[in-house]
This record gives C-alpha cells, sequence and structure tokens, in this order.
C-alpha cells in the first residue's frame, strides 16, 4: 500500500451522512458480500429443521440472521442463530407445523390428481381458487416469521397483519412467489441431480430475497408508525440517517482539510528543541 497511499497525509475522513442506494443495487451489494455467510445459514438451517417439527423455530432463527443482514448489524453466526431459535421457539413451532401440514396436503393432492388424471373443466374454477389461496398462504409467510423475530406482538395479530399487508406489497410479493416457485419446479424436475445442493443454497437465498422485499412493508406499515405515535425514534435507523439538529458537535467527517502529518511532526519536533510541547487546538 506505501507505494500508491501516502501514509503521512491524513484524509477528509468518512462522512457521516451516506446517501442513500437503490434498493436493486443495495440488494446485490448485501447479496454479494454476504455470500458465504448465506451459505453457512444455509447448512445451519437444514442441520437445524432434520427433527422436522422444529421447522418454523429454524426459519424463524434464519429470518432474524437475514433481517440482521439487511439492517447491517453484526452478528455471530453460530451464537445468534441458535439464540434466535430458542427465543422465537413458542411461536413459531405452531406456525411451522401448519406450513408442514399445509405442504403436505398440496403435495398428496397434485400426485392424487397426476395419477387420477383429473382435467374436468367443471372443476377448473376449483383448481385456480386452489391455488390462490396458496399463494396468499405462502406470500403471508413473508410477512409472518419477520413479524415473530421483529415485534412482540400476539401471534394472532401478527398473522391478521400478514394478511392485510399481502394486499398492500402486490407485485414485490408476486415477483418473490415466482422465484419460490421456479425454486421448487428445479428441484421437482431434476430433484435427483440438485438434492446435494439442499445444504448449501435455497433456504438462506430465499429468505434473503422476502426479507428484502417485504421487510421494507413491515417497516413502513408496522414499525415506523409505532415510533411515531410514542415519539420515540426508531433503532432500526442507522445512525447516521437520524437528524443532527440537537447534536452538540458536528461531524466534518468527508469535508475537513487533509492535514500533513510530517508538517506536524516537524513542528512537534521544533517545539520539543525549544522547550515547549503539545498542539495548540484551533
Amino acid at each position: 500500500m506505501g507505494l500508491f497511499y501516502n501514509n503521512n497525509v491524513a484524509g477528509s475522513g468518512v462522512a457521516k451522512k451516506k446517501p442513500k442506494k437503490n434498493p436493486f443495487f443495495r440488494f446485490w451489494e448485501l447479496f454479494f458480500n454476504k455470500f458465504w455467510t448465506l451459505f453457512l445459514l444455509n447448512l445451519i438451517y437444514v442441520l437445524f429443521c432434520l427433527p422436522v417439527v422444529t421447522f418454523g423455530p429454524a426459519t424463524a432463527a434464519l429470518t432474524a440472521m437475514i433481517r440482521n443482514i439487511y439492517l447491517e448489524r453484526p452478528q455471530f453466526v453460530w451464537h445468534d442463530f441458535l439464540k434466535e431459535f430458542k427465543k422465537n421457539f413458542k411461536k413459531s413451532v405452531a406456525v411451522g407445523i401448519v406450513d408442514l401440514g399445509v405442504a403436505a396436503v398440496v403435495i398428496i393432492t397434485f400426485f392424487q390428481m397426476l395419477r387420477d388424471q383429473v382435467m374436468d373443466v367443471k372443476f377448473n374454477w376449483l383448481y385456480v381458487l386452489s391455488l390462490s389461496v396458496l399463494a396468499v398462504f405462502v406470500m403471508m409467510n413473508f410477512y409472518i416469521y419477520p413479524q415473530i423475530v421483529a415485534l412482540d406482538m400476539k401471534l394472532r395479530d401478527i398473522v391478521k397483519n400478514s394478511l392485510i399487508l399481502v394486499f398492500v406489497n402486490v407485485l414485490p410479493e408476486i415477483l418473490t412467489l415466482a422465484l419460490f416457485v421456479g425454486f421448487v419446479s428445479l428441484f421437482y424436475f431434476f430433484g435427483f441431480y440438485l438434492v446435494f445442493l439442499l445444504p448449501f443454497i435455497p433456504g438462506a437465498w430465499m429468505v434473503f430475497v422476502s426479507v428484502n422485499t417485504c421487510y421494507p412493508t413491515i417497516q413502513r406499515m408496522i414499525i415506523e408508525p409505532y415510533y411515531d405515535k410514542i415519539g420515540e425514534i426508531n433503532p432500526e435507523i442507522p445512525d447516521w440517517e437520524l437528524d443532527d439538529e440537537d447534536a452538540v458537535f458536528e461531524d466534518m467527517g468527508g469535508v475537513e482539510e487533509p492535514i500533513d502529518l510530517r508538517a506536524e511532526r516537524k513542528a512537534s519536533v521544533q517545539a520539543a528543541k525549544n522547550g515547549k510541547g503539545g498542539r495548540v487546538i484551533k
């Protein structure tokens, strides 16, 4: 670094007020920055899902970890995953059992239809209705698990909120749902070849997508109005986005003049020779 960077000159500092990034570019920046973390999280997630009944708590823990990534909070993967698993166990285990029950019914019904080749036109409307209800149910999960890990609310209120939010943020949900269906389709058609990827890829990636597309709606519709109502600062807002009107000192990062450290050292040496020490505060 010494060949290309002058260590004797202090730069202008880092600006506290960062410009807001486009959500699309921020998504990919987080994804590539946390690629190996997502890889590890998926492996832990699969291990915690092995007892099957722990599917819900494991999904809640994974969601909490992905939420921390979204909020750019530091975390210790193994320790924090276990902590979130225990913390959200009670609420999420019920949701996980319902999810698994619905998934079992859908799979059994699907293969039953294939076996019986049920293609009667009279029942087409029933198929469409069933798929629509299933789609809403899946999209509700995009909101249920983030609310479990982020909010102190009763489960019935979380479910109610999730049903309402499904019809507020439709386009991002449909895109996320399409990605989920695409993953499932790949494993259905190429399951034998892709099954070895299950411990490493799909779970964390899909939760990462759903948190990035749906959690902003939870922030906008639930979290921010709550803190506005009680007159407190939303703890999810990073420090560099807060208003500095009441600050005692002004952060000059990014705008102050660079300092030549060599000149400062020479002045200090000269002051020492003259029997004077210290530095004048300007």
